[in-house]
């Protein structure tokens, strides 16, 4: 078909291009500055347009191409094609649906956990040497927020399956009510941002879906909401959106997509609570490729007279616009929307119900500051020490040990051989933690201490952790939002990156957290396998009893096992060179599980494609030759580190202390 011309709008993709280029008369229009000249001379030769959702095919170019038969988009949005005009004249439109489906709502999800969990910004803050003067601030929690979305097409409800596997409550808004769908529907977008922590935009644009999102939809979802735009900039009233964030009339966005393209407004960029990423919805290789091949495959069915891939149904093009959205002509009573925010799951155990007695005479050593909440209650109800608070530990020890009864400790400062023998009178170690690495089991055995940790409340955060760490990795929105602040997307467009969804996933230990992990993955469509000590017989997921097997059998490698002599360096150089140059490590364990400096040296040498880090070897040292790579997320151990998780596991720190010295049964007993 080479002498059939087919003009192509602007650069798109390479694959694209040089496959057009091998099958049709090409022709760049990008390269033609005097366009109306060159229009003049060749509108007869041009029998196809392809464009995407940039530059398309509007009216006058449609009427300048006498000979025009297809217009084939390399995009799925058709706003920027006058269908109209392509109905008058018998012109055939395709586009590329389906194949970026995954991508975008995998993004979505991406951005939800970006957002709430300042990944990128907690990767800046250790990048900057922060994490060495204090911790990060705690972050919010996704698992259980409410989730609204506006328009569930299949897009929207890709999201809502990922959604779903984070126990989130799902509800949408669209022109009409889906029959067929579960999820609650609202006829009032309004009412939707109303009752939504996140806010999720996955409509066309339209005349009636332009502006959708407004001041009153943003001030309905409130301080405390999100809002996700992975469909078009012209969905938001842009400078709305801006000063309901500068102000905190909103609580955060994720933003791939903005009015003017590049151009981002920077008031944004001095911000904490956003995301912004360079239009990467459908930005991956093996998508781009895919969505290529729709766009080549449409003109060739077409110019062979076959039945066309993905033909757009525009016959009635008044009534089949998708989501056309009412609009809002009666002033609403602030009250009717009032935000339903998800509560505390833990009400069970909260010091309300347990109705808690004061214990002042009782000592208890706290061993470093941990939580805010929790060293007031523990102040308030018993006899609190805080050790750090004295440098003479030896003498405080002399003076004090006949009074402490209990320790309180957590995943870095715990209690060891020589802390327990130092204390006669120890009963109990309450750690606020689930890692109990920093606690000496056996020497509590010995004497007889009894021994709790914070298991379950936590298992949440940390698999939710572990998802958005896998697509910061692979889609690099880290990178991106630093490239957006920068100023280079005004220069060129960012590089194409990876799919998520379908990539095979390997979990090192199968407990509560692998758990969740593998719960959350699957909704990505992702075959999960595992190694433990012991296979899991009551598990449908496949078992490698041989963790090199595991890594050479997987795309992504989580490790959430916990550190013990025999987990210490499991990951090392063998199994690294096993997951290989395009495999991703994923660690929210602890950092002792991996061998630092072979991974260091692996990701500086591409023999190991990424990585996702939440636990280093010797916190807060982070090895800076981390710090130019483009291919890894660095955050500072905020695995359980939301305000809603550490209220809880601060509840359960107090109800074990108050169940142990009321003679009742522990909560959550270790020994």
């Amino acid at each position: 078909m080479e002498s059939i011309g087919v003009l192509m709008t602007c650069p798109m993709n390479a694959y694209l291009e040089q496959e057009l280029d091998k099958r049709f008369n090409l022709y760049k229009f990008w390269q033609f500055p005097q366009r109306t000249q060159f229009l003049t001379e060749h509108c007869n030769s041009i029998r196809a347009v392809v464009g995407n959702a940039s530059v398309g095919a509007d009216a006058t170019l449609i009427d300048a191409l006498p000979k025009l038969e297809i217009v084939s988009s390399f995009s799925v949005g058709l706003d920027k094609i006058d269908l109209k005009k392509c109905k008058e004249k018998g012109i055939r439109v395709t586009n590329t649906p389906d194949v970026l489906t995954e991508d975008v709502a995998d993004l979505a999800i991406g951005l939800i956990i970006a957002v709430l969990r300042r990944l990128c910004e907690c990767d800046r803050y250790i990048r900057s040497g922060k994490w060495k003067i204090g911790n990060y601030k705690l972050t919010t929690k996704f698992s259980g927020k409410s989730v609204g979305i506006i328009g569930l097409g299949r897009i929207g409800l890709a999201i809502a399956k990922r959604a779903e596997a984070f126990n989130c409550p799902i509800s949408y808004y669209s022109r009409t009510k889906k029959e067929d769908s579960k999820y609650k529907y609202y006829s009032n977008l309004l009412e939707l941002a109303s009752n939504s922590d996140i806010l999720i935009i996955s409509c066309a644009l339209t005349k009636e879906t332009r502006l959708i999102v407004n001041r009153e939809v943003i001030d309905a979802l409130g301080p405390k909401g999100v809002l996700i735009n992975i469909g078009r900039g012209s969905h938001v009233d842009e400078p709305e959106l801006v000063s309901a964030l500068v102000e905190g009339r909103l609580g955060g966005a994720g933003l791939d997509v903005f009015k003017n393209e590049p151009e981002v407004p920077q008031e944004l960029f001095a911000l904490e609570n956003d995301v912004l990423v360079p239009h990467i919805g459908r930005g991956t290789v093996k998508t781009h490729k895919e969505m290529a091949g729709l766009v080549l495959g449409n003109l060739e069915s077409h110019f062979s007279n076959k039945p066309l891939l993905t033909p757009v149904v525009y016959y009635n093009i008044n009534s089949v616009l998708p989501f056309l959205f009412c609009l809002f002509t009666r002033v609403v009573e602030s009250s009717s929307f009032l935000h339903i925010r998800s509560s505390s799951t833990f009400n069970s155990i909260s010091s309300e119900t347990l109705n808690f007695q004061p214990m002042e005479s009782i000592g208890v050593l706290m061993t470093c500051p941990m939580n805010a909440y929790l060293e007031q209650e523990l102040d308030k109800r018993f006899n609190l020490y805080k050790f750090w608070q004295f440098p003479q530990r030896t003498q405080f020890l002399t003076e004090h040990c006949n009074s402490i009864r209990a320790v309180v400790g957590n995943a870095s400062a715990g209690a060891d051989a020589t802390l327990i023998d130092a204390l006669p009178k120890l009963e109990i170690v309450s750690s606020f933690s689930v890692g109990l690495d920093k606690i000496d089991l056996k020497k509590c055995k010995e004497k007889g201490i009894r021994v709790t940790n914070t298991p379950d409340v936590l298992t949440e955060d940390v698999a939710d952790l572990a998802i958005g760490l896998i697509i910061a990795v692979l889609r690099r929105l880290c990178e991106c939002d630093r490239y957006i602040r920068s100023g280079k997307w005004k220069i060129g467009n960012y590089k194409l990156t990876t799919k998520f969804s379908g990539k095979s996933v390997g979990i090192i230990g199968l407990g509560r957290i692998g758990l969740a992990i593998a719960k959350r993955a699957e909704a990505f469509n992702c075959p999960i396998s595992y190694h433990s000590r012991t296979k899991k017989e009551d598990s449908k997921y496949k078992y490698y009893s041989n963790l090199l097997e595991l890594a050479s059998n997987s795309d992504i490698l989580i490790i959430a096992c916990a550190l013990t002599k025999e987990t210490h360096h499991i990951v090392n150089r063998e199994v690294i060179d096993a997951l290989g140059p395009k495999g991703v490590l994923i660690n929210i364990g602890r950092g002792s599980h991996v061998d630092e400096p072979e991974l260091v040296a692996a990701l500086v040498e591409g023999r190991l494609g990424g990585a996702g880090l939440d636990v280093f070897e010797n916190e807060p040292e982070v090895p800076q030759e981390l710090f130019a790579l483009e291919n890894v997320v660095l955050v500072p151990h905020i695995g359980s580190g939301t305000v809603e998780t550490r209220k809880e596991m601060a509840d359960l720190v107090l109800g074990n202390l108050e169940s142990h010295f009321s003679n009742k049964p522990l909560l959550t007993p270790v020994v």
